[in-house]
């Protein structure tokens, strides 16, 4: 079990990253310069860490568990879960706009659609007659895909929409399927 203090140096270290991030790619980014901009010495990061994309493997890490336990939590005990969903998010908009620019390709996306609870909601989605199951299996993935690239374009703007207007969006694009 960590102490208080190896977690405190951890946070701090990811916050770092983070901040470093929204200036540069990670592979302009030193370990020195984590450790200055978290005012932690090298020999603290690694205790803990390999290698910058070890740290940025468990901030997307730490960021997705945090984000399937709010939906679970929401799919469970809410009757507008799409609009909790949202909210949880554009409060993260930094760390995800982050992660979907530091982490190579399509893995963020394919990471954060592999949750659990994000999987069951595209699993289960209801999609229009007429389609066989291999049919209905691409129109789940493109309705997916959709909604990751309009929760990019979103959370990534300057001056996002309200939660309110992305969820009816996305609730009639649903809808239309």
């Amino acid at each position: 079990m960590e102490n208080q203090r190896g977690r405190l140096s951890k946070t701090m270290l990811k916050n770092a990253l983070v901040q470093l991030l929204q200036e540069k790619p990670l592979d302009k980014i030193s370990v020195l310069e984590i450790c200055q901009t978290a005012e932690i010495n090298r020999t603290t990061f690694y205790k803990y860490y390999g290698s910058q994309t070890d740290l940025l493997e468990e901030i997307e890490s730490d960021f997705l568990g945090q984000l399937d336990e709010k939906i679970g939590l929401v799919l469970r005990n809410s009757t507008d879960a799409i609009t909790d969903v949202l909210g949880s998010l554009y409060e993260q908009r930094s760390v995800f706009c982050t992660l979907v620019r530091a982490v190579p390709g399509q893995q963020f996306a394919a990471h954060l659609l592999a949750l659990p609870s994000l999987n069951a909601i595209f699993q289960n989605l209801e999609v229009s007659e007429g389609y066989e199951e291999h049919q209905a299996k691409y129109v789940r993935r493109f309705i997916s895909q959709g909604t990751f690239a309009v929760l990019c374009d979103w959370l990534g703007s300057d001056d996002p929409e309200p939660v309110g207007e992305i969820a009816a969006v996305l609730e009639t694009m649903r809808g239309r399927f």
